[in-house]
């Protein structure tokens, strides 16, 4: 795989961890160019997972459906070429682990961490989770396992507490965890050149090229609430049910329009929920403005999305709108989620 995350990203991560000296020696075939991308992509999830999370709690209470969260971020070595190196770089004892922990998630109040092993969810051994769930067919191979894992920890946790059995260091424990209901939505890091970030009703992606970009979680706050919108509003789906063509033909005629309107309600929607998660709306203006000045080409100046300058004054004139309601606990109801009950 080829991870194109920045030097100082992995210089950072390494400032993180305890230097190579100190921990348990690798073994000669582990690459240690690999480590430090793995130690940078690590910090990269560690931020996506915590956004998220803060995102989809927050904004629980305006969303119609709900799916039983635990703040966890699981991880599978087979998905690596090098397993051996992934393992060690992640701190993991088997195949499947956390990567990241959210901040005041279940998790957290389990006392999980990063390095942490998953060998079972309530006894039944992790390597014998069944992956041919036909829910799972869009997933690529190799991102199954986990899926498979998520799949069952949400549906185990939906009835009760559910206990892992843990490995640490070769000592295992189990360690019973709960969930809060969230909105629903999952987060990843994808390893990309590009600059993109991607939402497919479920799952929510940000390139590790864009995810270097951000100058604070604020920023990267906007760029997954916009995403995050996307899934609230089942934009995929009523764009299918419209047969709208999101390939090439879809910059075109009848689909571009369609597809423009999506994404003014996902920008709409996304200064809503960043408020609602104690991130500061002007950060989408900031990040938009600094990003169409740089990159203004490709996706900004594209028939499906607004060019940057109109971005911003939509932005801007929604959080008039958003600003001019009393708040209650704190909190704004986004209208748009209002129009699903």
């Amino acid at each position: 795989m080829d991870f194109m995350i920045r030097t100082w990203i992995s210089l950072v991560a390494l400032s993180f961890a305890a230097p190579l000296s100190a921990q348990e020696g690798p073994d000669d075939g582990v690459n240690a160019d690999m480590i430090l991308a793995l130690k940078g992509l690590q910090l990269l999830d560690h931020r996506l997972n915590a956004i998220g999370y803060r995102l989809v709690d927050a904004n629980a209470p305006y969303c119609d459906e709900k799916a039983a969260r635990t703040g966890l971020l699981l991880n599978d070595v087979a998905q690596y070429v090098d397993q051996e190196t992934a393992r060690f770089a992640l701190g993991f004892d088997g195949s499947i682990g956390i990567t990241a922990v959210a901040p005041d998630s279940p998790a957290e109040l389990a006392k999980l961490s990063p390095g942490d092993t998953l060998l079972a969810i309530n006894t039944m051994p992790v390597g014998e989770i069944a992956t041919d769930d036909p829910e799972l067919s869009n997933q690529q191979p190799v991102y199954r396992r986990v899926a498979a894992i998520n799949q069952l920890l949400e549906q185990a946790l939906a009835e009760d507490k559910v206990e892992l059995t843990i490995s640490q260091g070769g000592i295992s424990r189990t360690v019973a965890i709960g969930s809060v209901m969230t909105c629903p939505s999952q987060f990843q890091i994808r390893v990309s050149a590009d600059r993109s970030a991607s939402a497919d009703g479920k799952l929510v992606s940000v390139t590790s090229r864009l995810a270097e970009y951000f100058l604070s979680d604020a920023e990267f706050a906007a760029v997954v609430a916009h995403e995050l919108a996307h899934n609230l509003l089942k934009h995929r789906d009523r764009l299918d049910a419209e047969g709208v063509n999101r390939g090439f033909f879809g910059q075109f005629g009848n689909s571009a329009e369609k597809i423009k309107d999506s994404e003014i309600e996902a920008d709409r929607l996304s200064v809503w929920l960043m408020a609602n998660a104690g991130y500061d709306p002007q950060a989408a203006i900031g990040f938009w403005t600094r990003y169409g000045k740089e990159h203004g080409k490709g996706i900004l100046s594209a028939s499906t999305h607004y060019r940057w300058k109109k971005r911003v004054q939509l932005f801007e004139e929604e959080i008039a709108e958003m600003e001019a309601i009393r708040p209650v606990d704190g909190k704004y109801a986004p209208p748009l989620l209002a129009k699903t009950d």
